[in-house]
């Protein structure tokens, strides 16, 4: 299952930028540079994409981080508290 929501993240629209830049720049893409140039107007439409998991590891791993941990910590904590919740949707 999968979320949707607006491109609010100042990282993830850069993101977004850079790739239409490179596609652009590798295809001139006429369409790509009017999303580019008119992307005030754009931004609004687009709609991110992200897998219900993926959203609760990225949750937890944040939860660590502001908790102390360092990246690495973090990632393995996220990861050891979502298969515990993993393991307990299947045995049901």
């Amino acid at each position: 299952m999968v979320g949707l929501g607006p491109l609010d993240d100042p990282g993830e629209t850069e993101l977004v930028l850079g790739l239409l830049r490179r596609h652009v720049e590798y295809t001139g893409s006429l369409r790509a540079q009017d999303l580019l140039s008119h992307w005030v107007q754009w931004k609004p439409l687009f709609v991110k994409v992200i897998p219900h998991d993926y959203r609760r590891v990225m949750e937890a791993q944040k939860l660590m981080r502001d908790k102390g941990l360092s990246p690495d910590e973090a990632e393995m904590a996220a990861f050891q508290l979502n298969a515990k919740d993993g393991a307990q949707v299947h045995e049901k």
